[in-house]
């Protein structure tokens, strides 16, 4: 397949890394450094799951460049996403799926009113991989799982193909029948793990080291759990099994936590308006009190004034 991904961070270098060893002719849309480090010595993957290689797909930082790809990954963050999807439009066959990678809630829906339902795919993924250089990717826990789904309706024979197709890339990937329920059980696990661990700038293990921190990120489910199901999802069911696998990951991977927190350790850019002040807003929408995420809120905008001054 010709596949582009747009916004080589962690999940896209991870993504595009798989993608061409498999063989697939990957076009990354990079800036800076990286870009010249991937232009110069290939793309390099650190991976606790499939160990470490360079790989060598096509770079830039001009969206014309691109081509006319049958499948575009769309894995930069909420702020930059409306630009990323008209680029995916520009790139897309006319047969060709778009993949929307993102945190949150809004992504499928921003992308339907630019490039239609039909070519919209929702997807997410739980993994830990960040730039560890220019050119260098490190996915540090070894595991991972992408999650697709149609924008409307169950998976239809064009997105089991696509599904075996990843596979064959060693990616570990799973269809679900429906994409705003694969979106709540991501939010509801994802918006109260980034606002706790942002706000104490903590890990996974100092939240089960600590009591108090573990009835914290209780709290904040419960929360995010009560607007799901005002939203009509009750995700009840994979959030208990997500915090069973999290429990035990808190075991193998202590010092794993949210890229909300890195961002805001490093004073960049952030994604805390379209996680956890997107959850308050629905909440507010639908009568539902979010006391806890509303406190932890207010903490990091007075983290993200200190960091600007």
């Amino acid at each position: 397949m010709k596949i582009a991904i747009i916004g080589a961070g962690g999940i896209g270098g991870f993504l595009g890394a798989m993608l061409a060893r498999a063989g697939h002719s990957v076009s990354l849309l990079a800036r800076g450094p990286h870009l010249a480090a991937i232009a110069q010595s290939g793309l390099q993957l650190e991976s606790r799951q499939f160990g470490s290689f360079t790989v060598t797909p096509a770079a830039t930082d001009d969206p014309a460049k691109l081509g006319r790809n049958d499948l575009v990954f769309i894995t930069v963050k909420m702020n930059d996403f409306e630009e990323a999807a008209h680029t995916a439009k520009s790139t897309l066959t006319d047969d060709g799926f778009a993949v929307t990678i993102q945190n949150g809630l809004d992504a499928p829906d921003i992308l339907e009113r630019i490039i239609g339902v039909k070519r919209t795919l929702v997807g997410t993924i739980a993994i830990e991989a960040a730039i560890e250089a220019p050119g260098k990717i490190a996915h540090t826990t070894p595991l991972h799982i992408l999650t697709l789904a149609q924008a409307t309706g169950t998976p239809g024979d064009a997105l089991k193909r696509l599904q075996t197709t990843l596979r064959e890339a060693e990616l570990n990937v799973q269809l679900a029948d429906n994409g705003r329920q694969a979106l709540w059980e991501k939010a509801c696990i994802l918006i109260p793990f980034a606002t706790l661990t942002a706000a104490g700038d903590c890990a996974l293990g100092q939240i089960y080291g600590i009591p108090a921190l573990k009835n914290v990120w209780t709290a904040l489910s419960a929360e995010a759990l009560a607007v799901a199901r005002a939203d009509g999802y009750d995700v009840s069911d994979a959030l208990t099994a997500m915090h069973v696998r999290f429990e035990s990951l808190a075991q193998s991977s202590p010092g794993f936590t949210s890229s909300m927190n890195r961002d805001i350790r490093a004073g960049r850019r952030n994604e805390l308006e379209w996680l956890t002040g997107r959850l308050i807003e629905l909440g507010t929408g639908k009568g539902v009190p979010t006391p806890t995420h509303t406190a932890l809120y207010g903490l990091l905008k007075l983290k993200e004034q200190r960091s600007e001054a």
